[in-house]
């Protein structure tokens, strides 16, 4: 099993994901209004550094995609670099579900939110795990 290859394409699947981030950054406030009461929120706030916060923030999660992509192109090169994404997820999982609870968010949103955090953590650490029993052989 090629391990490497399997870490790669974990991590360019999650950079897929948060390349979408890049979108918030430049959509209209009505949209991410309409987004919000969707999810069944409370009104978002019309406040200036609420709107500023929460376009940085998206371009931060933009960017980090762009950077799990860097990472993916050479997975041996960067191995402290997948570890600390495998670490840092599973460390962002209980920081955000407690973050989300305190908030009193939706269920839902703890689930898809802490928990995919908590997948992908788990499963860039299974493949680390893996290719470290397995050896540093690679064999397609």
């Amino acid at each position: 099993m090629n391990w490497r290859r399997l870490q790669a394409w974990a991590l360019r699947l999650v950079g897929l994901v948060e390349l979408f981030a890049f979108a918030a950054v430049v959509m209209p406030s009505d949209w991410m209004r309409t987004g919000q009461a969707t999810l069944g929120s409370a009104a978002m706030p019309n406040d200036p550094i609420f709107d500023t916060v929460m376009r940085q923030v998206s371009f931060t999660y933009g960017l980090h995609g762009v950077g799990m992509w860097l990472i993916a192109a050479d997975v041996t090169r960067y191995r402290p670099l997948v570890i600390l994404s495998a670490v840092g997820y599973l460390l962002a999982a209980p920081a955000f579900f407690a973050i989300e609870r305190v908030n009193g968010m939706p269920w839902s949103w703890s689930a898809g939110n802490s928990g995919s955090c908590l997948l992908v953590g788990l499963v860039l650490s299974g493949l680390l795990l893996a290719e470290r029993a397995g050896g540093k052989k690679e064999v397609s």
